[in-house]
């Protein structure tokens, strides 16, 4: 063989050789260059060098690859932020407002135009987000108040029948009438399974507005109103969550994709904790939850400091998930009266099945906690007619059951920057 078939050959072998790290392509080739030169200083006769020993095999050109350009992450776009917050309130789940367009954003715009009857096309022309965008900015505004009982998605045909002159409820007769006896809006249910929370709140707070506040036991006088209650309570508890959230990372400088990246960090780590919601008690769970809190290991105040932040956050974002993940990992580390809020997701389905009876042992954890003299998770000036309302809407007093109350830590937990 002569010496450059062998070069060529060792350089093929090289290249084909399997391994459990991959090489740059330059890398490989330059084994191969130099596995056939000692062979041929070895071998000289096999190389077509002749019975000359002194002679030596003469240098092979080598061509290095140029290493790929290194990828630039992508900027937030605002545009795309403001597309993003207005499709997940409207209830097409866009994931993390972070501005940047992807996979799950194109699918809830596609979402959004097979609704309103625009080509899937996954990219929004300028028209359609005017209208996505108006709607957003209008029922944030409290301009759905007109039309009790409609929300979610079809608050967006209402504005759009607005905005030509028309009246939605006299069109199609969706808006729920006033009971004539009562005088006040029927309430529905909040909606289940994983259903947007922002429109949620938003239908609450039409019938809030129908049918006036629930401020004390004394005005929940039958199930609508009981029901009414707990909307209000869950709602006024997402909203302290994200006003404590965004006070948390005043001045940090912590960017969206940066609390999107680390807030993930905090659903993988109980991911396992919500699925046991599902088929355990509370007790059983928050003693898991306990557990793994123990697990992660670290500074106590760094997890329960980035629990409290990804709890506001996804409750900005609309992201059920993450919000129960951070409530249950506030409940691990042993602020119970963070229970109070996985007790309204189960009631209502935000983040896992609805389940209205297993709902009751987490209130009663957060109750019980309360009752103990813990620290009040939502509103503490407040906090005691809360529970009072809530109680009276549940039926009175369940049985308590807390569970032990212990203190965990976080290693690895990522850091926002706080002072």
């Amino acid at each position: 063989m002569k010496a450059r078939g062998f070069l060529i050959a060792a350089t093929a072998v090289a290249l084909t050789m399997p391994g459990p790290v991959r090489a740059d392509t330059g890398d490989v080739v330059k084994l191969g260059i130099a596995a056939g030169a000692f062979f041929c200083m070895a071998n000289p006769g096999r190389c077509g060098l002749g019975g000359n020993r002194n002679a030596q095999p003469s240098a092979a050109p080598q061509r290095t690859a140029s290493p790929p350009p290194r990828q630039q992450p992508r900027a937030a776009d605002p545009a795309i932020r403001t597309d993003q917050q207005a499709l997940n309130y409207f209830g097409y789940e866009a994931g993390s407002a972070d501005g940047i367009m992807g996979r799950r954003t194109r699918d809830a715009i596609s979402r959004y135009q097979g609704y309103m009857g625009y080509p899937s096309t996954g990219r929004l022309d300028a028209y359609q987000r005017q209208t996505l965008v108006g709607a957003y900015n209008w029922a944030q505004a409290g301009g759905g108040s007109a039309y009790p009982g409609i929300y979610g998605e079809e608050l967006l045909r209402a504005y759009a029948s607005q905005m030509r002159g028309g009246n939605y409820c006299q069109e199609t007769g969706r808006c729920p009438v006033r009971n004539s006896d009562t005088g006040q809006t029927p309430i529905p249910d909040l909606p289940q399974a994983n259903a947007s929370m922002a429109n949620a709140c938003t239908s609450s707070q039409m019938v809030t507005n129908a049918n006036g506040p629930v401020l004390s036991p004394a005005d929940i006088t039958d199930p609508d109103r009981a029901r009414q209650a707990l909307n209000e309570q869950f709602c006024s508890a997402s909203s302290y969550a994200s006003s404590r959230s965004e006070n948390l990372l005043a001045g940090s400088g912590t960017t969206d994709a940066t609390l999107a990246r680390n807030c993930r960090w905090v659903v993988e780590r109980m991911e396992d904790q919500i699925v046991r919601l599902d088929s355990q008690s509370a007790v059983e769970v928050a003693a898991a939850a306990d557990r793994r809190v123990r697990e992660i290991g670290g500074d106590p105040r760094q997890i329960s400091d980035a629990a409290t932040i990804c709890l506001g956050y996804g409750y900005r974002t609309d992201d059920p998930q993450m919000a129960l993940a951070s409530a249950l990992m506030l409940v691990g580390s042993g602020a119970r009266p963070y229970a109070e809020l996985i007790g309204h997701h189960l009631r209502s389905g935000f983040g896992t099945q609805r389940d209205p009876a297993r709902a009751q042992g987490w209130y009663d954890i957060a109750f019980d906690a309360l009752d103990r003299g813990s620290e009040p998770a939502v509103r503490p000036s407040q906090s005691g007619e809360r529970v009072a309302i809530m109680r009276t809407a549940l039926g009175g007093q369940g049985p308590a059951g807390s569970g032990p109350e212990t203190s965990s830590s976080g290693a690895g937990v990522p850091s926002f920057n706080l002072q």
